[in-house]
């Protein structure tokens, strides 16, 4: 299945492929790609997310297929790979499976692996029908998560622009709650071993997030040695709504060598 892909940044610039977080959208991307001129941002939406299809299935092997048909179909064979949350999962997967496709590696906050215990709250939480009377009462419904402590308005008027209105004229987010609720379930097994998959790779975590654990890095680490850079940033996970300025450079340097 190929899926609906959203274009960032000049068509001349280097094509870098962004992978978003479950539940999300490629316009995650948008901020960091007006920070990065030098680059063509090419970000596909998940099967059961924004403008792709939803039928499923939804496990991590068809995700993978959707990826490869979506690229292939747009002549990209290689280039360097962005995955946030979820995204990162699916980028590793695919750095497994066809390593010739992927140049280099930014991982941001990643859902490599969740906990079963978390991963059962969230679905629980998943089973609600959330939705929203107008843009602004999303917007004030999102902020008092407290997911983007540290996000300015620009990111959620962004985010606003991907609210869907339903046949009863309320707005909702453009994703499947089946869909994501079987990615939860995906995200609690291990994701493949990164000793066997070294590549230059920088891994940037938000300082105040509960994603990424100090074991994990720890680990990661170990598993990728000098191939691994890491860089901590004021944040919660969305990590480029938090911190767009910082997560932007360090992406942008590490993409340049």
């Amino acid at each position: 299945m190929r899926l609906d892909v959203q274009e960032f940044g000049p068509s001349a610039g280097r094509t870098v492929v962004a992978l978003h977080g479950v539940t999300g959208t490629p316009n995650v991307f948008r901020r960091l790609a007006h920070r990065l001129p030098a680059f063509h941002f090419v970000a596909p939406a998940f099967r059961g997310h924004g403008a792709s299809a939803k039928e499923p299935p939804w496990d991590l092997s068809a995700h993978l297929r959707d990826l490869r048909e979506t690229l292939d179909a747009r002549g990209i064979s290689r280039a360097p790979f962005i995955g946030f949350s979820f995204g990162g999962r699916v980028a590793v997967e695919l750095l497994a499976a066809d390593r010739s496709r992927i140049e280099r590696l930014v991982l941001l906050d990643p859902a490599l692996r969740v906990d079963p215990q978390r991963a059962l709250e969230i679905t629980d939480g998943l089973l609600a029908d959330t939705s929203y009377g107008s843009t602004e009462e999303a917007i004030h419904a999102r902020i008092a998560l407290g997911l983007t402590p540290y996000t300015p308005r620009e990111h959620w008027d962004i985010w606003a622009e991907d609210l869907v209105e339903g046949p009863d004229g309320r707005l909702r987010l453009p994703f499947s709650r089946p869909a994501a609720m079987t990615i939860y379930s995906e995200l609690t097994t291990p994701p493949p071993p990164f000793a066997s998959l070294r590549l230059p790779t920088l891994l940037i975590v938000g300082a105040e997030s509960p994603l990424v654990t100090p074991q994990q890095i720890e680990r990661y680490k170990y598993e990728l040695a000098d191939f691994l850079e890491i860089k901590t940033v004021r944040a919660m996970h969305q990590v480029i709504g938090d911190a767009a300025d910082e997560v932007a450079a360090a992406v942008g340097a590490f993409l340049a060598r």
